[in-house]
């Protein structure tokens, strides 16, 4: 680079780019033209304030005689850093997991020789803990599927590192409604040994947790990001020995999100990061893209193009993490084979006279508008369009949400008369039942009062309380009915109390449905459960429980997952209609 311009380099926040600007502003034109010389084959793009380059490139960049002319920040330091120390190791890291992988806990002994206190893990969580823990390595995507016990491996993988003198620090982000079960689940395995923060309250209460001198700090996705800098400045002194741990990781799933980005940045500073989830891919494999950039700083899918249909992108996103991707992942089947049997009725309700005609006329509306907007007006209105199919759903749940004085009883609150008072006053069963609307969520509630139900959905922020209800409906014999939203009960909460689970509705997020449904098979459950999904007959509903299910499958497909489909009513149905049709042939 000329000597008569000088630069600085910082890294975007995104962390997708490198930004060079010069001292001058005047100098923008040339220092392109010299970078452009400098970098061949590499693009170089022209910005307000300078150029920027892709993350991607900055080894051509470090690789150039003009890097000597640039003043680089501490940040993009560490950036560059991090990018060549993950480079230097991947490949190795890769051979070891996959061999752990391969070799189960007989391969996972040999990376943990010396290591007390193991007895009490199942050989999955040995295989974690050792993939986990390999020295120089920078982390691991822990994708158990949920109730195989992640929290577990987490906290015995800390221990292992702690003991090796190889971190001081564990940052754990993850929702709100998990924040209190990690300081629980420590002090359940590893007692008194670390000292462990939830960084919650006012802004100076967190800063107190902060500044603590915890071993371990416990915090939600909001705060993560509302408390950056602070977060930041401590991980920073730690120089290298904390690691980040992502809880539920599916939440960090877009970029554009600002607590990805908030925790992308956190991770620049952390010599180890660990995500956990059991549902990472629950809507598209690009899914998969994020949480593998937070371990690996992107070099799974480093210079892969990812085509927004989902079909296409599958294959790509699948050989990437097949072929570079550091990552463990063991089904409850496989790991807990003595776990009871699940299966799903579908029960179709017809809708309520009321209830019939409002549906019917808001999807004649609808279809009306659909048929008389062009696509390009359809694009800007989008979101209202959306609000209008979603509103047919919350119909089928209960109108009057949309409707003003609505009274009729709607359809499944009659269904559900039914089924509460066979399941719990003839047979005494606990019943876990989900529904996503606050209007459906407060009919239930006061309806079905003599069950003396709790209730967990956004409507109860109080951790305590939350807490309470999850204690009272799995001690208290006479709390019958557990009543929650899936997006806020959906992760982490054990039920295993009720061996029954009713959707009355459901969130149309798919991780929010599939995470829920663990809720009562996990680890502890004795009995077979069952899934009761109350769908309206006829109606757009089915098709959205269908889109569900269809998630589902493409994400056990995209982690080859070897599942075995659910039993339904259906599915046994055409089975014995299809051996009929043989005899019938034989005959």
């Amino acid at each position: 680079m000329a000597k008569a311009i000088t630069a600085d380099v910082r890294v975007s926040d995104r962390l997708d780019r490198l930004v060079i600007t010069p001292r001058q502003l005047t100098e923008s034109h040339a220092l392109s033209a010299v970078l452009r010389n400098a970098l061949l084959g590499i693009s170089v793009h022209r910005s307000a304030d300078g150029v920027w380059i892709a993350a991607q490139d900055v080894n051509a960049l470090l690789n150039a005689e003009v890097a000597a002319d640039l003043r680089w920040s501490a940040e993009a330091k560490l950036f560059v850093e991090n990018r060549i120390r993950v480079r230097q190791v991947h490949q190795q890291l890769y051979e070891k997991v996959s061999r752990i992988r391969v070799g189960g806990r007989d391969v996972a002994n040999t990376y943990l020789i010396g290591i007390e206190g193991l007895d009490v893990l199942d050989d999955h969580q040995w295989v974690n803990v050792a993939a986990m823990t390999i020295p120089d390595s920078y982390g691991l995507c822990v994708f158990d599927e949920q109730g195989a016990g992640k929290t577990v491996t987490l906290i015995f993988a800390f221990d292992v590192l702690v003991a090796r003198d190889e971190v001081d620090l564990a940052l754990i982000v993850t929702p709100k409604s998990m924040v209190p079960e990690w300081p629980r689940d420590f002090f359940r395995f590893k007692g008194h040994l670390y000292k462990v923060e939830i960084v919650s309250g006012t802004r100076k209460q967190k800063r107190i947790a902060i500044g603590s001198g915890a071993d371990v700090l416990v915090t939600n996705f909001e705060t993560a990001a509302s408390m950056e800098d602070e977060l930041r400045a401590l991980l920073r002194s730690y120089q290298g020995r904390a690691m980040l741990v992502v809880d539920e990781s599916f939440y960090i799933k877009n970029l554009d999100a600002g607590r990805t980005q908030a925790l992308r940045r956190l991770r620049e500073w952390c010599d180890r990061a660990f995500v956990l989830c059991g549902t990472p891919a629950p809507n598209a494999p690009q899914d998969l893209i994020q949480q593998f950039n937070i371990v690996d700083f992107g070099i799974t899918f480093d210079r892969l193009s990812i085509p927004d249909d989902r079909v296409q992108a599958l294959p790509i996103v699948q050989q990437a993490i097949e072929k570079r991707g550091l990552f463990v992942r063991h089904l409850k089947t496989d790991v807990l084979p003595d776990l009871p049997v699940k299966s799903f009725n579908r029960v179709f309700v017809p809708l309520q006279p009321e209830q019939q005609r409002v549906y019917a006329a808001a999807l004649k509306n609808l279809i009306l508008d659909l048929r008389s907007t062009d696509d390009k007006s359809f694009q800007r209105q989008l979101t209202s369009f959306l609000a209008r199919r979603s509103a047919l759903i919350q119909i089928c749940s209960n109108p009057a949400s949309i409707v003003n004085g609505y009274t009729e009883v709607p359809a499944k609150l009659c269904v559900l008369d039914s089924i509460l008072e066979e399941a719990i006053t003839r047979k005494g069963e606990k019943v876990v039942l989900w529904s996503f609307y606050t209007v459906s969520l407060n009919a239930i509630v006061t309806r079905y009062s003599h069950f003396n139900p709790v209730r967990y959905d956004g409507t109860v922020s109080d951790v305590a309380e939350r807490r309470e209800a999850v204690r009272k409906f799995q001690e208290n014999d006479d709390t019958m009915l557990f009543i929650a939203n899936p997006a806020a009960a959906g992760a982490g909460l054990t039920l295993h109390k009720a061996r029954l689970a009713i959707y009355e509705s459901m969130s149309n997020q798919a991780a929010h449905y599939l995470q829920s449904l663990d809720r009562i098979h996990r680890r502890g459950q004795t009995r077979d459960v069952e899934y009761l999904i109350l769908l309206c007959d006829k109606t757009i509903e089915i098709e959205e429980y269908e889109r569900l299910t269809r998630k589902e499958r493409a994400a056990q497909t995209l982690l080859k997952d070897d599942v075995e489909e659910p039993i339904t009513r259906e599915t046994m149905l055409l089975e014995v209609l299809a051996a009929s049709e043989l005899l019938g042939e034989e005959k």
